[in-house]
C-alpha cells in the first residue's frame, strides 16, 4: 500500500485529526482531494494587549490580507481577547498566549512576523520566531523594546515622550499600520453581537423596541482611575436624561462590582428607574447589551471599541488619555476635559479630573447627535 499524501500547506489541513473535507468527503488521503488550497505565505501577528486595543487592531487585518494575498494569518493573543476573534474570517488560526504557544511558534516557521507589542512577554517571544521578514519589535539586549524596522520607530518615540505624544494626531490604526508597513484604509471594526441575551433582559425589565435605552458605561481600567466620569455626575445625567424620556441602563464590568449596585440604589432613592447589567456577564453578554442601546455615553474605555465596532452612536469622555488616538467613525462625538494637558495619562485618582466634564456638556453631545 502506498505513503498517503499529506499537503500540509493546505489551508483545510489540521494537524491534529482528519480535516473537514477529507472527514465530510471519506477521501483516504490529500491525494484524492478537489479542494486543496495551499496558502501563500505565512504570516503571524502578536498583538496580546487590552481588549479594546486588540479589538481596534481588526481593521489592520484585511489590510495585511490585501498586501500578502492568499496568506494563512495566525494571530497570538491573551486568552481574555480570543473571544474577540474567535469568528473572524480573516484569521487563520487564533492562538492563546500560553507556555505551550510559545513552545510552538519557536519552533514553526514563518515568512513574516509582525509584532506590535513593546510588552517584554511578546518582544522576547518574536527574538526567536523563526520569520524571514519582522516587523514591529524585538527585546534588545539594553532590556528594553527595540524596533525591526525603521516605520516602527515612531510609535516607540511616542510611548517614551509625552511631548512627542501630544503632538501626535495619527489614530491608533494608523500607528499599527506604520509599524506593519500596511497601505492605512480606513475600515471598520471586526465585531457582532446576537440578540438573545438582550432580548431575554428586555423582557425581564419590560423593555420594548419603542423605548430609548441610554447606556451610561460607568468603568475605568485600575491602570487609569481618573478615567470615569464622577458617580455624582453620573447621577445628575441620569436623572436628566430620565425626565427626558430615556430608559437608563447603568453598565459596569467585574471592577464595578460594588459602585455599580451603589449607583442604582442612589438612583432608587431619587425615584429614577434605571437598569444594570451583571458585572459577572459574559463578554457576549455584554455585546448584546450594548447593542440594544441606543446610544452609549463611556469614558475611552473597552466599552467605547464595543460601541465602535457595533456601530452603535456613542458620547466618549477623554479625560487624560489622548482622543483623537480613536478613530470615530463619525458615529463618536469626543468630548475632552479641559484638564487633559496637566493630567496628560496620570495614573492617580484626581477627583477634580473626573469632575472636569459637565453634565451640560454632554447633554449637548446628545443633542448634536440628532437621536431624538
Amino acid at each position: 500500500m502506498a505513503n498517503p499524501t499529506w499537503k500540509k500547506d493546505c489551508r483545510s489541513f489540521n494537524s491534529q485529526y482528519a480535516c473537514d473535507v477529507l472527514a465530510a468527503e471519506n477521501y483516504k488521503d490529500c491525494s484524492e482531494c478537489k479542494f486543496y488550497d495551499p496558502f501563500a505565505k505565512k504570516v503571524l501577528l502578536i498583538k496580546l494587549g487590552a481588549m479594546g486595543d486588540v479589538l481596534r487592531t481588526t481593521p489592520l487585518l484585511p489590510l495585511i490580507k490585501k498586501k500578502y494575498p492568499n496568506c494563512h494569518l495566525t494571530w497570538l493573543v491573551k486568552e481574555e481577547s480570543r473571544e474577540l476573534l474567535k469568528t473572524n474570517k480573516e484569521i487563520d488560526r487564533v492562538l492563546p498566549y500560553s507556555y505551550l504557544n510559545i513552545l510552538r511558534l519557536q519552533q514553526e516557521k514563518f515568512d513574516i512576523l509582525i509584532n506590535l507589542e513593546i510588552s517584554a512577554e511578546a518582544t522576547l517571544l518574536a527574538n526567536t520566531v523563526k520569520a524571514k521578514e519582522k516587523l514591529g519589535y524585538y527585546f534588545h539586549e539594553s532590556g528594553n523594546p527595540s524596533p525591526f524596522n525603521k516605520a516602527s520607530e515612531f510609535y516607540l518615540n511616542r510611548v517614551y515622550s509625552n511631548q512627542i505624544n501630544k503632538a501626535n494626531r495619527k489614530t491608533y490604526q494608523e500607528m499599527m499600520a506604520e509599524i506593519a508597513e500596511l497601505n492605512y484604509e480606513k475600515l471598520p471594526y471586526a465585531l457582532s453581537a446576537t440578540e438573545e441575551y438582550s432580548e431575554s433582559f428586555s423582557q425581564m425589565h419590560g423593555l420594548t423596541k419603542k423605548d430609548k435605552l441610554l447606556g451610561i458605561n460607568i468603568g475605568s481600567s485600575k491602570r487609569w482611575p481618573s478615567k470615569a466620569w464622577h458617580p455624582d455626575l453620573v447621577l445628575e445625567f441620569s436623572k436628566r436624561m430620565s425626565k427626558e424620556g430615556y430608559k437608563i441602563l447603568l453598565l459596569g464590568g467585574p471592577e464595578e462590582q460594588e459602585s455599580l449596585p451603589m449607583l442604582h440604589r442612589k438612583l432608587s432613592k431619587e425615584r429614577v428607574p434605571a437598569m444594570t447589567n451583571n458585572p459577572e456577564n459574559t463578554l457576549q453578554q455584554f455585546l448584546s447589551l450594548v447593542n440594544r442601546c441606543n446610544i452609549l455615553v463611556t469614558a475611552d474605555s473597552l466599552a467605547l471599541h464595543i460601541a465602535i465596532g457595533l456601530k452603535k452612536p456613542a458620547i466618549a469622555l477623554f479625560f487624560c488619555t489622548p482622543p483623537w488616538e480613536i478613530e470615530d467613525y463619525n458615529i463618536v462625538k469626543k468630548i475632552t476635559s479641559p484638564l487633559l494637558e496637566q493630567y496628560f495619562y496620570s495614573d492617580q485618582y484626581v477627583e477634580e479630573l473626573t469632575k472636569s466634564i459637565s453634565v451640560e456638556e454632554v447633554c449637548v453631545a446628545l443633542k448634536e447627535l440628532n437621536l431624538g
